[in-house]
């Protein structure tokens, strides 16, 4: 081994007085320097089968404008044990700059400096970018230009592989003199940082067992109120409205307080979400069947009923009745139309027919005005395409119906089936200030509410993909709620295994960043 080295070394010393290698010639140990200041000699070509060097530039346009070929050529060929290796011999450019081009160019190769230049002249190199092959003995077998799938880099790579002889192993340069790179460039990052958080709003609350059906809002002063049904069982008598507080900028959840409660009419379903008026309400459902009354009935005798607060959900005004909606439901939240509108939709019975629908707020701000009908067509979550159409999914099995409405909701399109799963469990859906719409469901056709998703519509809802898996665990994860608040952030709650409710935070980036280049 010793012997080698020395007989490397004196090839190295006997190339630098003869001059850059060519074609044919050996390259021998190559020293340059980390981004970090650290010294390298490169001289373990039999490692691999061929060794790309690249001179380039982060200040050079030629190199910016080679950059995707010769970076896919390297994603192409690095697991056929090509190595890329990358030299900058522009003294001005230091260990700092070539990391921020390396990282926000997605490089995942070694990027080496040469500030004294003497690589570039040990290889005769003269621009940027400009490439020499060596196969694994270290000898020069192609240089030039990246050049092209027929001729240049790439062909040359294929037949060292193919180990063929290289039909063309030189290429005309074009590129920017190394000497001449260029003023340093702002090289911004396509990939910067994604948010993502979630945890259970509560661990327990003494004296109740159940927790189902979240609902959530964000109050006028940024707080993130969270609003959901529990008790010892659904449909029991002690079933209550309880409301926990994410103070604005904060990462806890306030203790759940219990808000709603009435032994002879529990509350059930229930919508937290702040008016155009600033006002937060809760409009929820009372279960007005008689009682006793077995587990998980008396939705059908539910009338609505609200109330209101000015002071961000710290005090309530007095319950009122929603008239003339027996048998009414809410699930989803509410959504301001193009024309001003503020809907809210619906499930329930009208004139004997089930249906889902709408109610509007009237200009009042506390009157409602119902319109249009779904028939069939249970606990719809709404959102408004660009062209000024109504798309509302609703609750299925075994999958997630739709219903368009070209009138702002007077009338709808017969529900029908989509490709989406649905267990026939609760869905929500929301538009993005960016016009991403986002669906949570459970993507199932069986009956189970597991697993739980989150999948995406960059065309209003005519087509989805995107899937995001929150939850694939057994257990039930049901009944979501979906919001985007004015800070950007979207939040998530759901039921947890119907032991707790949890939220999940994130932003529109967590969504389409799959991962970074490594």
């Amino acid at each position: 081994m010793r012997l080698c080295y020395l007989m490397s070394v004196l090839m190295f010393a006997c190339l630098q007085a003869m001059g850059a290698p060519n074609i044919g010639d050996t390259a021998g140990p190559v020293s340059f320097e980390t981004l970090d200041g650290f010294q390298r000699t490169m001289e373990n070509y039999a490692d691999r089968r061929g060794t790309v060097v690249v001179f380039l530039s982060a200040r050079c346009d030629a190199t910016f404008a080679a950059y995707d070929t010769f970076n896919a050529l390297h994603e192409k060929y690095r697991e056929d044990e090509i190595l890329f290796v990358g030299v900058v011999s522009n003294p001005q450019e230091n260990g700092e700059e070539l990391r921020t081009f390396s990282q926000n160019k997605g490089c995942r190769f070694p990027i080496y400096r040469d500030p004294s230049k003497r690589v570039a002249k040990q290889f005769g190199a003269t621009v940027t970018p400009e490439f020499f092959l060596l196969d694994e003995t270290g000898k020069v077998i192609y240089h030039g230009a990246v050049g092209t799938e027929a001729e240049g880099l790439q062909p040359a790579i294929v037949s060292l592989l193919a180990k063929e002889t290289i039909k063309t192993a030189s290429t005309p340069l074009q590129g920017t003199p190394i000497d001449k790179p260029g003023v340093k460039k702002d090289i911004p990052d396509p990939y910067g940082s994604f948010a993502f958080s979630s945890e259970l709003i509560f661990n327990k609350i003494p004296g109740v067992a159940v927790h189902h059906c979240s609902t959530i809002t964000e109050a006028p002063n940024g707080d993130i109120l969270c609003l959901w049904y529990a008790g010892t069982y659904e449909s029991a008598d002690d079933q209550a409205l309880y409301l926990a507080r994410l103070p604005k900028g904060q990462r806890i959840w306030t203790t759940p307080e219990r808000i709603v409660w009435n032994p002879e009419a529990p509350p059930g379903n229930a919508v937290i979400f702040t008016a155009p008026d600033k006002r937060v309400w809760i409009m929820w459902g009372r279960m007005e069947g008689s009682r006793p009354t077995r587990r998980g009935s008396g939705w059908s005798s539910c009338r609505l009923m609200v109330r209101t607060s000015k002071d961000n959900g710290k005090t309530w005004t007095k319950d009122e009745e929603i008239a003339n909606s027996l048998a009414w439901l809410p699930r989803n939240a509410p959504f301001t139309m193009k024309d001003g509108r503020f809907a809210l939709p619906i499930s329930g019975h009208v004139d004997s027919v089930y249906a889902g629908f709408l109610m509007v707020l009237e200009p009042d701000n506390t009157n409602w005005k119902r319109i249009g009908l779904m028939p069939g067509g249970e606990q719809p979550t709404v959102i408004q395409r660009d062209n000024g159409e109504l798309l509302s999914l609703m609750r299925g099995h075994p999958k997630v119906k739709e219903s368009v409405s070209s009138d702002g909701g007077v009338t709808w399109t017969t529900p029908r089936d989509t490709e989406l799963n649905c267990p026939d469990s609760g869905i929500a859906a929301t538009k993005l200030k960016s016009g991403r719409v986002l669906l949570a469901y459970n993507n199932t056709p069986e009956w189970d509410r597991t697993p739980f998703n989150i999948i995406q519509s960059t065309d209003d809802g005519k087509t989805w993909d995107d899937t995001k898996v929150i939850e694939q665990d057994w257990g039930e994860f049901s009944y979501p709620c979906i919001i985007q608040s004015s800070d950007g952030m979207i939040h998530l709650t759901y039921t947890y295994r119907r032991f707790s409710i949890k939220h999940v935070t994130f932003d529109e980036k967590w969504l389409v960043t799959k991962e970074r280049p490594n």
